[in-house]
């Protein structure tokens, strides 16, 4: 029988001090103050002005009557002022309740009456009819108050409240208190020694924005906070790399493909200051281990990261320092990690289980919800000690004889075909084994249910050699009856591979449709086919907002790369955000394909003149040498 955990003797478990975040970052703003915090927008903040800042938004908080205990949420874009407006809930005691820009009005109000905030943080007027008593953080920058010391808080204290997306799409509120994320900071800093300049892309509402933030600043490190129009547009980011020297990012896998995509049109520029890649939020394809090395002259390593946000942030990585097998490797310090049956027993190893995670990044539960706290936060038995408790992820995983993880899927992705059940996550990772297929996601639709594979391929894939070499592997019932390349997966606004779009592609377009959509010649019918190639869909409206589709940042860099191969025009990622429509995308490449067209004209026109003129000189020199 298995160990039911295992641990990681190569990294030091991080120190049991307690010292919360905010006090963290304080020591730096009274040792190395003119060391730089934050830059954004072309603005830098030292540690000792943000320390201010913070503390300003503290004064104003305890003013508007929040405090210790007190939850406060913060909108904000990406920005030098949501760092300080997060840090400055954390000078007051209260916990920060991060609000996603990106979502309706209706999916805010609902997370502000859920979480009872007691004030706001903000940035812009979004919440200006709420109610609540609003700090504007941009306004704190400079004023006339004394800046509150940080409040002293417990273990126990709550420290940030994130709302998941949840099956049932009702908000619900993972609470993490100071001495969890005390933890995952401390674990940090053993796996990732040193002081970083730290690339930003998460919006503070993800969790990920947990590590990248709260990481560096207690390290005395740098954070490049990304602007959104700099996020949505890969040769910015790699500008912003560049600019500022960041040695150290994180982001999810297809983020990772997409800058490396424009760094190979920028002949490799861009990257060359970075010293770890880490990824994390979907599963990572081997195609881009090895692509990451082959692309990485230099010591660069790259680091598989995961975990749910219940465990604060993350559970386990697995650090590539060469190009080898995809896991997710084994606990960060302080974890215990537990492969388990549905009688909570421990597994073989070779054997796959669900995921259980213990130890000090176990968070509070769900807000408000004892409930459905009760039903995934349970008692540890293997801790001993009282009191342990675990998370039960819904992951099914293998542990490999070297002591590695392998992530197989979700538990609520197991379906039955013809009787025998099958783990969609298995198939996947049997498709990502297959020579030319650099990433797959499978689904099952119909009724009777079949099963549908998506797979993500740079080269054209015969379908019926992919079929051929998967029953070697799999189960009949387990193998696909279609195999449907694409050249992109959907992704949603947070980046992560959609899988209800590609329910529904499953669902409702038959085989053909979207190739058949795209079968027109005229300026429109190409950019139609570019969306219906992007969005997979059938048929596609001239005159509705690419966004409303379903289109997102990602997926723009695609919709670029399909209208410059159909109509030979490539337009700027700034002017697709600008013109949202097919008409609108259609005029925009008829008017710059006349503008070079003129500027060629032009251009042959002053060629002639100038050859002209040469020609009329040299007549002339060649008149009076002969007189």
């Amino acid at each position: 029988m298995a160990s039911p955990h295992q641990t990681d003797d190569r990294v030091r478990r991080p120190g049991s001090s307690g010292t919360p975040v905010p006090e963290l970052v304080a020591r730096f703003a009274r040792t190395q103050p003119d060391r730089t915090a934050v830059r954004s927008g072309g603005h830098r903040v030292g540690y000792r002005a943000l320390d201010a800042w913070a503390g300003r938004i503290a004064a104003r908080l305890a003013a508007a009557g929040a405090g210790r205990g007190s939850r406060v949420a913060v909108l904000a874009e990406p920005s030098a002022a949501m760092v300080a407006a997060a840090l400055g809930v954390l000078r007051a005691g209260a916990a920060y309740v991060p609000l996603d820009q990106a979502q309706p009005d209706a999916r805010i109000a609902a997370v502000l009456a859920d979480a009872r905030v007691a004030a706001a943080v903000v940035t812009g007027d979004r919440l200006a009819g709420s109610g609540l008593p609003l700090i504007r953080a941009d306004e704190a920058a400079e004023g006339g108050e004394v800046p509150l010391p940080p409040i002293p808080v417990g273990a126990a204290d709550p420290a940030y409240l994130i709302y998941t997306s949840g099956s049932t799409g009702e908000p619900k509120g993972v609470l993490v208190e100071h001495g969890q994320l005390t933890a995952s900071t401390g674990a940090r800093h053993a796996v990732y020694p040193g002081a970083p300049v730290f690339l930003l892309v998460s919006p503070l509402a993800f969790d990920s924005s947990v590590a990248g933030l709260w990481g560096t600043l207690t390290a005395g490190g740098s954070v490049v906070v990304a602007r959104p129009d700099e996020v949505r547009d890969p040769g910015r980011l790699l500008a912003l790399i560049e600019e500022h020297a960041v040695t150290r990012m994180l982001c999810v896998p297809s983020l990772y493909r997409v800058l490396l995509d424009a760094a190979a049109r920028l002949g490799g520029r861009g990257l060359s200051t970075l010293d770890t890649v880490i990824v994390a939020g979907e599963p990572l394809p081997q195609s881009l281990v090895d692509r990451h090395f082959a692309v990485h002259a230099g010591a660069v390593a790259l680091v598989n990261e995961y975990g749910p946000t219940e465990a604060t942030v993350w559970a386990s990585y697995r650090r590539f320092d060469a190009p080898g097998p995809v896991s997710i490797g084994g606990p960060v310090p302080g974890a215990r990690l537990y492969v388990l049956d549905d009688r909570r027993q421990p597994v073989p190893d070779g054997t796959q289980g669900e995921l259980y995670v213990g130890g000090d990044g176990v968070a509070r539960g769900y807000f408000g919800r004892p409930d459905a706290t009760a039903a995934v936060f349970v008692e540890d038995p293997f801790a001993g000690g009282d009191g342990a408790r675990m998370y039960r992820t819904g992951d099914i995983v293998r542990r490999t004889a070297d002591g590695l993880l392998e992530f197989l899927g979700r538990r609520d992705h197991q379906v039955k075909i013809r009787g025998h059940r099958v783990e969609l996550g298995a198939v996947e990772a049997a498709l990502r084994t297959i020579a030319g297929i650099d990433d797959a996601v499978v689904v099952a639709a119909g009724d009777p249910p079949a099963l549908t594979a998506f797979v993500l391929a740079a080269a054209a894939v015969d379908p019926g050699a992919v079929r051929t070499e998967l029953t070697a592997r799999l189960p009949a019932a387990a193998v696909p009856g279609r195999i449907r390349p694409l050249d992109r997966l959907p992704q949603t606004v947070t980046g992560k591979i959609d899988r209800n779009a590609l329910q529904a592609a499953a669902e409702t377009a038959p085989p053909g449709a979207v190739a058949d959509a795209t079968a027109a010649g005229d300026t429109v019918g190409k950019v139609a086919a570019a969306w219906a190639e992007v969005l997979e869909l059938p048929e596609v409206p001239v005159e509705v907002n690419f966004f409303d589709l379903g289109g997102h940042s990602l997926t723009v860099f695609q919709l670029q790369e399909a209208l410059e191969r159909r109509t030979g025009i490539r337009p700027s990622v700034v002017q697709l955000f600008r013109h949202t429509t097919v008409s609108e995308q259609a005029a925009l490449i008829r008017d710059t394909g006349t503008q070079d067209g003129r500027s060629r004209a032009d251009a042959r026109q002053a060629a002639a003149r100038r050859a002209n003129a040469v020609r009329a000189r040299r007549q002339r020199v060649s008149g009076g040498a002969g007189k």
